[in-house]
């Protein structure tokens, strides 16, 4: 998976609306990629500030 489709598809994967397939991919794109996982803790924060914690941490997803 790409950096951009692992962007584009970073709210939906912390809110536990992808498929199971897609969801892995973005697991092993965002554990050999820093800049994908800095979208990610920004995504994260923003929305636990906003609509209080998500369903995914960034700590959950990082095996």
């Amino acid at each position: 998976m790409s950096c951009r489709d692992t962007i584009h598809l970073i709210c939906m994967y912390l809110e536990g609306k992808l498929s199971p397939g897609v969801q892995v991919e973005i697991e092993r794109h965002l554990h050999s990629c820093p800049d994908c996982r800095l979208v990610l803790d920004a995504a994260t924060t923003t929305l636990d500030r906003y609509f209080g914690p998500t369903k995914l941490t960034p700590d959950s997803q990082a095996a």
